[in-house]
């Protein structure tokens, strides 16, 4: 397999299959890098016993880690959990944290008071993700005032700290949709969770299970700032194959082809 290709799959993927058990199967299905999802507690990555733990077994399976989904950032405890995020991708060399900005879906009438509530969670944070070397992204959630908190939120941020993580399976609800998102913030992408869209509530599909216009996407992608890792935040939950194997091979190999047709394009 190419390994020049810098590919990236999710814990997410099968959250019953235990942390010391994915790396080997993702890095012999050819990714080089892992991004643990948001549940903490799969990975253990909280803890400094549970970090040591962790950078042996990254080491062992030649996998370096590109995130860590954190939690949302509109939250009281928001800036208190996310700093213990950012310092365990400090520790195993992880350069982004991946966040919702709020919850994934909520009224119109909200969005000033969850303005506030993740500009003050942002400015709090910015001396510890300085201090790291880490940035904070926030990710896209449902299209609609869930999404616009991250456009309004991140020409207040400062981009050396502040990124945005564009998922392409939320950007797609209620899709097909142009990628305007993508277009709009694509100086600031500083993360990717790419999956496929069957349906409502039938997401996080390998590329060419569902039905995003890829060829559209990776042009968007490839015009954006962007530099890597893909990675592909897709579940079992969905698939038609439910062999943790067979569906790691199946993602590896979808997202070289979706690796390629970026590349072209930038070539």
């Amino acid at each position: 397999m190419a390994t020049s290709r810098e590919l990236s799959i999710s814990t997410s993927f099968n959250y019953e299959l235990p942390i010391e058990h994915q790396l080997p199967l993702i890095a012999a299905a050819g990714f080089t890098h892992v991004s643990f999802g948001g549940n903490a507690a799969h990975a253990g990555y909280l803890t400094p016993t549970g970090r040591e733990r962790l950078g042996s077994l990254l080491q062992k399976h030649g996998l370096r880690l590109d995130t860590i989904h954190g939690p949302r950032a509109d939250q009281a405890e928001s800036r208190d959990a996310l700093a213990a995020v950012i310092e365990a991708a400090a520790a195993l060399g992880a350069p982004v944290v991946v966040a919702h900005p709020g919850p994934f879906d909520f009224p119109a009438e909200e969005l000033p008071a969850r303005f506030d509530a993740v500009l003050r969670t942002c400015g709090g944070l910015t001396p510890t993700l300085r201090r790291a070397g880490v940035v904070l992204a926030l990710e896209n959630v449902l299209p609609g005032p869930a999404t616009d908190l991250v456009r309004l939120a991140l020409p207040r941020l400062d981009p050396r700290w502040f990124g945005f993580c564009y998922d392409s399976a939320h950007d797609q609800i209620g899709g097909p949709r142009p990628f305007d998102l993508l277009a709009e913030l694509g100086e600031r992408v500083r993360a990717v969770h790419l999956s496929d869209r069957v349906r409502d509530f039938v997401d996080h599909v390998p590329p060419g299970d569902g039905f995003i216009e890829w060829p559209a996407l990776c042009a968007a992608l490839s015009a954006s700032s962007f530099a890597g890792p893909l990675l592909f935040e897709v579940m079992m939950t969905h698939s038609a194959e439910h062999d943790s194997v067979r569906f790691l091979r199946l993602a590896y190999e979808r997202g070289c082809l979706v690796y390629d047709q970026i590349m072209t394009r930038r070539s």
